[in-house]
């Protein structure tokens, strides 16, 4: 597990990250509909620990987070997100970001990136180069046939895949219970997929569902689930007016369900001070600002390079 300064500075990073992408979003730096994670760092704070360098992972129009921890550069990850020449040079943007130093790409198509990642999971089975793949999907995402028809070829090829279903309970503005039916966690028993659920800002939960799930699929060469249950605190994106989830309800995830805060517990209970709490805050807050110093003294693309890259040159 990680320690309560390693798990809090992390989360730190993350949010301080996605704040500040927010904060862009609403001075027009960035423009299009801008997704944001804030309320589910500590499953990909968790999940870090797990992934080795050979691994890949393919994440939702949600991806920041999961990049991060995936070791994509953040400068050239927030210069793609302000508009600059960064990780794509300009033509990923937020929902298509794609690095395959660190094998990691996101998808803004709800359900899409489970095919991808049976692919990249085949290659590495194919070549026994090792390793695993990540799918990640959103509890929306896991009434699609692409995610069902991933999860019947992962277990038919036994290709070595970890599903990642983020449950926020809200597909845009529609409840899970209004949407689905059934227990997630169940949804790859038919398919002979073991499962594993778990409170998404609790550590040592998080930690035992990806320590089994990531040691049965590295061992046996065959999928595994997990359904991490988690609260956006933001809406469904930047803009959203957020109407349809009840007053009282945001009110007690932000009390009860904030990793940061939970992380901050955990720190005070391990004996940090305040003001020892207060110089990590500094000392995080500046190693961020100086990401997006980093980010935005890249220039913008070049016009005349707009289709490089974009066709394959045969």
């Amino acid at each position: 597990m990680l320690t309560p300064r390693q798990l809090y500075e992390t989360v730190l990073r993350m949010r301080l990250l996605e704040e500040g992408v927010g904060v862009a979003v609403q001075t027009g730096e960035i423009h299009g509909e801008m997704h944001l994670g804030i309320g589910q760092e500590m499953v990909s704070a968790v999940m870090g620990q797990y992934l080795q360098p050979r691994d890949a992972l393919v994440s939702t129009h949600r991806p920041h987070l999961h990049a991060l921890v995936k070791g994509v550069d953040p400068v050239q990850m927030l210069a793609e997100l302000l508009e600059r020449d960064g990780l794509n040079h300009g033509k990923g943007g937020h929902m298509h970001l794609f690095d395959p130093v660190a094998s990691f790409m996101c998808t803004g198509i709800v359900g899409s990136g489970a095919p991808i990642a049976a692919g990249y999971a085949l290659h590495r089975k194919l070549v026994a180069q090792g390793g695993l793949t990540v799918a990640v999907v959103g509890e929306g995402a896991m009434n699609q046939g692409a995610v069902f028809e991933t999860m019947n070829l992962a277990a038919v090829l036994s290709l070595p895949m970890v599903f990642l279903c983020e449950n926020n309970d809200y597909g845009i503005s529609v409840p899970r219970r209004l949407s689905t039916a059934g227990q997630l966690v169940e949804r790859g028993a038919g398919f002979g997929i073991n499962g594993w659920e778990c409170d998404g800002v609790d550590q040592r939960a998080l930690d035992e569902a990806f320590s089994a799930a990531f040691a049965d699929t590295r061992k046996h060469s065959r999928p595994t689930l997990i359904v991490a249950h988690v609260y956006r605190f933001r809406g469904h994106y930047e803009g959203d007016t957020d109407h349809y989830r009840p007053a009282e309800e945001k009110e007690t995830a932000f009390r009860d369900r904030d990793p940061l805060l939970v992380a901050r517990r955990d720190l005070v209970g391990a004996g940090w001070s305040d003001e020892r709490i207060v110089a990590l805050d500094g000392e995080i807050g500046r190693e961020v600002s100086d990401w997006f110093e980093a980010a935005r003294s890249l220039p913008f693309p070049d016009p005349s390079e707009a289709r490089r890259g974009t066709f394959v040159d045969v």
